[in-house]
């Protein structure tokens, strides 16, 4: 997995749970930030206009909040919550963000996933914090799905 990589994980939480009965989770693996940000503006966009049914006078209006958001908080995590709170109860941002930071941040979600692959991957005396080296991301990567089915975030 190239060191550039950055993912889109989400949650649905409105019609997966509220049909089904059960948590639907995506994770887009893109390129690079700029793949990143760009899928996030047009197709997470249209993902949620179609989740909300939005027609496409609020698509575009959607589209212009997103753009305006991402421009005033580059940073990820600040950008997430603000998109989340757009967003809330159709789907929810779990990580954007770069897998250099999956495998070496201390935030809330990097932590969970490392302690979910260590438990996985690990020989068993690994502590779950311990940063993923470079050369085993994409077994982080592998993991990912089974994490986000697993637990709860």
């Amino acid at each position: 997995m190239d060191s550039k990589a950055w993912a889109l994980c989400f949650l649905d939480e409105g019609v997966a749970l509220s049909v089904i009965s059960r948590k639907e989770t995506r994770c887009q693996w893109l390129s690079d930030e700029e793949h990143a940000r760009h899928y996030l503006l047009h197709d997470y966009v249209s993902y949620v206009a179609e989740l909300g049914e939005l027609d496409a006078q609020q698509t575009a209006a959607a589209t212009e909040r997103f753009e305006l958001l991402m421009e005033q908080y580059p940073e990820p995590e600040t950008l997430v919550e603000y998109l989340n709170d757009l967003t809330a109860g159709l789907t929810r941002i779990l990580w954007f963000g770069p897998l250099s930071a999956l495998a070496e941040d201390y935030s809330d979600f990097p932590l969970a996933l490392r302690a979910y692959y260590w438990q996985e991957y690990g020989e068993g005396d690994e502590d779950p914090v311990t940063p993923v080296v470079e050369d085993d991301w994409i077994y982080l990567v592998e993991s990912m799905d089974d994490f986000l089915l697993q637990d709860d975030y």
